[in-house]
């Protein structure tokens, strides 16, 4: 079959995808542990196949071809996903740093710590039970939306809809506070 991918018709090409894109999918699913890598993984494999048919010799084998292509591009998923890790991280600690230091700069006149700690926590505790869990979820467990929603049995729009309410009820509690809270974290916006 090999030698005849020059010319090969739409329905032979299906049905060696037919054949092989079940391995392909769970050899993606397997290493990437997500449906939609794996997918895309196994599809471009395929890709890759049809773009080069033409030069393929009559002894190559179908099989390892795409098996070395799907296995190539899930090592290449899993290192932009480490690059993308570490680029978080980074950012994560410049935006430590750069709040540390803002604090620092305020000197001792300022509200301490503590005061500010007790300030949100009796704030945040005081929103309906609704509003806590989600605003909880999302803001101290850095949770998506389509998460808290999964998690709570309830629409993405009511998880906005709890988060609105939640902020806007924190901006006001804690208007006093704002400047103070917008150097230290970025939890209200």
């Amino acid at each position: 079959m090999a030698g005849e991918l020059k010319n090969i018709s739409n329905e032979e090409f299906r049905s060696i995808f037919d054949q092989y894109y079940p391995m392909l999918f769970h050899l993606g699913r397997e290493y990437l542990q997500d449906d939609d890598e794996a997918k895309e993984v196994a599809q471009n494999a395929f890709v890759k196949l049809w773009e080069i048919r033409g030069s393929l010799s009559n002894e190559s084998n179908i099989r390892n071809f795409l098996y070395t292509i799907a296995r190539n591009n899930c090592l290449n998923c899993l290192k932009r996903r480490e690059v993308m890790a570490v680029h978080h991280d980074r950012l994560k600690y410049l935006e430590m740093h750069f709040n540390y230091e803002a604090l620092n700069r305020m000197g001792p006149d300022y509200l301490e710590f503590s005061e500010l700690k007790e300030k949100i926590e009796t704030a945040v505790s005081s929103l309906p039970e609704n509003c806590r869990r989600v605003f909880y979820l999302s803001r101290f467990e850095d949770k998506s939306n389509k998460e808290i929603a999964d998690e709570l049995d309830v629409t993405v729009k009511t998880v906005e809809a709890h988060m609105t309410k939640a902020l806007k009820y924190l901006r006001k509690e804690l208007q006093d506070y704002l400047p103070v809270l917008m150097v230290i974290t970025n939890f209200l916006n």
